[in-house]
């Protein structure tokens, strides 16, 4: 064990914990009562080798990205660094290093089939965006996309590329129930400490893989933890998707307070941030969905709901809202 003080939020030491979740996968480390650090990642030594390593909060999903992305199952790392201020700002978009450059050409993944399929938006309803990051995930996903279906309603999914082969049957559902599928990188690597190329690497690798396995490219870019800076923006050509309802569903795990938050913030325009790998997110899309469509809310994917408020998206420009 590293004999060294651990110190979490507001300089309380922290004990009996995983420290370092938020720094990424494969990072957290075990910390005992006496402080005393583990000096492998993902193990408690207080535990026999036959019991459950991997923890029950917001490190389990940290830690088990990287086992996801060589086995196929566990979760992959959730939305643990949300971003900070900016994300809750009322200003719906923000100049990118390509400020002002052309909209994209690419059809978002599943934007423009609903028409043809009999499903009409009217631009002078309501709207609203429903964003699941950090998926695709079955289990919840699945009761999501059939709640979604039960009340006509479209959602976008962001999702990293390291689990999409092992989810390839929603994925593929996804694409042909007309949602949009979005870009949340492949490895769920904060953007902001990579360089130009290895960031381009990302969002190029996650494109592909969901190509291959459901035959459309995401158009837009969701940045993990919605963290950036200059090589962000000016190596991300793509339009960059952030949100300006974050619903702390990854923090809370608890259902009714992710409904809450959706409920008393929803205005017409917002793009609301939730995850797909949580049963108690799962929970609360099942009341949030009905009640939106109760109040008269056109639930859309992002790509529609820039076209009918903004005449669509912009290459290299980052959007919280379309209010």
């Amino acid at each position: 064990m590293l004999a060294q003080p651990v110190y979490g939020a507001e300089s309380q030491i922290v004990k009996n914990e995983w420290q370092d979740e938020h720094l990424g996968p494969g990072v957290a480390r075990w910390v005992d009562e006496s402080g005393n650090v583990s000096e492998e990642t993902g193990v408690r030594p207080d535990l026999a080798a036959d019991e459950p390593q991997v923890p029950e909060g917001p490190a389990a999903d940290i830690l088990a990205a990287e086992a996801a992305a060589q086995s196929g199952d566990g979760q992959a790392a959730g939305e643990n660094g949300q971003a900070s201020g900016d994300a809750g700002q009322a200003a719906g978009s923000e100049a990118g290093a390509a400020a002002g450059g052309e909209t994209s050409g690419e059809t978002a993944a599943g934007a423009g089939e609903e028409q043809a399929a009999g499903r009409v938006i009217d631009p002078a309803k309501p709207m609203v965006a429903l964003t699941f990051d950090d998926g695709p995930y079955a289990p919840v996903g699945n009761r999501i996309l059939d709640c979604l279906a039960q009340y006509n309603g479209k959602a976008t999914f962001y999702v990293v590329g390291n689990r999409v082969p092992s989810y390839t049957a929603e994925m593929q559902r996804i694409a042909a129930e007309g949602h949009e599928i979005g870009n949340h990188t492949y490895s769920h690597k904060y953007l902001n400490t990579l360089n130009a190329a290895q960031i381009r690497q990302e969002i190029d690798r996650c494109a592909d893989t969901v190509q291959a396995v459901c035959g459309v490219r995401p158009a837009t870019v969701r940045l993990p933890g919605g963290n950036k800076n200059a090589t962000v923006l000016a190596a991300v050509q793509e339009p960059i998707v952030l949100w300006n309802v974050d619903t702390l569903d990854w923090k809370t795990r608890n259902a009714q307070n992710t409904v809450n938050v959706v409920l008393s913030q929803v205005q017409d325009g917002d793009i609301i941030l939730m995850h797909e790998l949580y049963q108690a997110s799962g929970d609360a899309a099942l009341t949030i969905i009905p009640e939106l469509t109760n109040r008269g809310y056109q639930l859309v994917t992002v790509s529609e709901m820039a076209q009918y408020r903004r005449g669509g998206l912009q290459n290299g420009q980052v959007y919280y809202n379309m209010r």
